[in-house]
């Protein structure tokens, strides 16, 4: 192989490793954005479950059972 078919094949490699990184930067991206976007959800879902228990009606822990006990 000479010095040209060697500079030529990491040539090609390089360009194969160029575009392969650009192709792994985009889904760094978007799963990027969807963590930021669960992330979000969950919080939303989390303060709205706190809103439910705070309106819930609770259960009195100081009465006494019923006398059928």
């Amino acid at each position: 192989m000479s010095d040209a078919d060697k500079i030529a094949d990491l040539e090609s490699r390089l360009a194969q490793q160029e575009h392969t990184l650009d192709e792994l930067s985009g889904v760094v991206a978007e799963q990027s954005r969807m963590i930021d976007m669960f992330r979000e959800q969950v919080r939303r879902l989390t303060d709205r479950m706190l809103r439910v228990e705070d309106t819930a009606p609770g259960e009195a822990p100081d009465e006494p059972p019923p006398p059928h006990y």
